[in-house]
């Protein structure tokens, strides 16, 4: 198996040695000159895939999706799996179109949207087999695409038995990719109610993102700066040590397709309060396993009722939380992806 990406950091890399890549040297997705220069692009890919004839093209989200549609168009006896994380957000979501910070950029999105949402359909019809990463995600194929998935697989876990912590520290953690999407903004709006109430408890924020100096500013704004903490990328070790002493890890983005920070979370033992739609719908177990919030002014109740716990009651939610982690250890995914590349072979 090769991992063929358009760029990785030299940490990401080196994290995980045990795979093996193949970089690509073209610009992201997310700038002009790709979407400029498409098909200048498309045509260095075609000549890496060739290389791999005897493979089967495993693509993810936007562009890699489209690497192996285009290719195959010339290709026809290439076999695709497609593992629809969801469809591509920048074509198919006028909210995500909406959330693009380059001006340029978004304006683009939204003048070609109705020719790009065409190719994608059509090139979507490439794919020999679609599988959903979640129910939520097979949804929204069939809502884009008309037809339904030929399954659903939960992305892989590496479950761990962990010790839960027995006693916790006093603060809440997030840790995402801080864009617009993730409404990191509403957690520390619905903390600064927290921090009035409970002025020992403290706020953990991970991550990075262009929203980041946004999300200090308001901090500011709500007077919390000394509250919150923005950790910035955080090693493996770091994060896990975040997980296991936090009171509740929080999950603020709306309909996200799936979501591995609930499932890590829980593997730690350390409940989980998020959205009541999108993949935590369908990991986390509300009331059991932590909580599932309907709208934005909801999320300071939830976070209270974490706090007001009692050990028992707390202890207890740590056990569910860590046996539905196993749910979704990889030893369950692998075989279900296993029976799905045998079936196109």
């Amino acid at each position: 198996m090769e991992i063929l990406c358009a760029g990785a950091t030299s940490d990401f890399l080196q994290q995980n040695n045990d795979l093996k890549f193949k970089l690509v040297k073209i610009p992201p997705s997310n700038t002009l000159q790709y979407w400029a220069l498409l098909l200048i692009w498309q045509f260095k890919i075609n000549l890496v895939l060739s290389c791999y004839k005897d493979y089967i093209f495993f693509p993810q989200v936007l562009p890699s999706n489209w690497w192996a549609w285009l290719y195959k168009l010339n290709h026809k006896n290439q076999k695709i799996i497609w593992n629809c994380n969801e469809p591509s957000a920048f074509i198919h979501s006028v909210d995500w179109i909406n959330a693009i910070k380059n001006p340029l950029m978004r304006l683009g999105a939204k003048l070609f949207r109705p020719i790009l949402k065409l190719i994608d359909v059509y090139l979507e019809k490439q794919n020999d087999l679609v599988f959903g990463n979640s129910q939520f995600a097979a949804a929204s194929y069939k809502t884009c695409y008309g037809k339904t998935t030929q399954g659903v697989i939960y992305p892989p876990s590496y479950i761990k038995d962990v010790a839960p912590a027995l006693t916790k520290d006093n603060y809440f953690f997030t840790v995402s990719r801080l864009t617009k999407f993730k409404n990191v903004d509403l957690l520390i709006n619905s903390f600064t109610k927290i921090a009035q109430r409970y002025p020992n408890y403290n706020l953990i924020i991970a991550g990075q993102g262009e929203y980041l100096n946004t999300l200090k500013k308001l901090t500011q704004n709500n007077k919390i700066e000394d509250r919150v903490t923005f950790l910035g990328s955080v090693s493996d070790d770091q994060l896990a040590n975040l997980y296991i002493k936090a009171r509740a890890t929080v999950f603020c983005s709306k309909n996200e397709p799936f979501g591995l920070v609930p499932i890590e979370s829980m593997m730690y033992g350390t409940p989980v309060v998020a959205y009541n739609n999108g993949g935590p719908k369908e990991t986390i177990i509300n009331g059991k396993t932590g909580f599932l919030f309907e709208a934005d002014d909801m999320l300071t109740g939830f976070l209270e009722r974490i706090i007001k716990l009692d050990d028992k009651s707390y202890q207890v939610m740590q056990h569910a939380a860590q046996l539905q982690a196993k749910k979704f250890d990889i030893s369950i995914s692998g075989v279900q992806l296993e029976k799905m590349i045998i079936a196109v072979e």
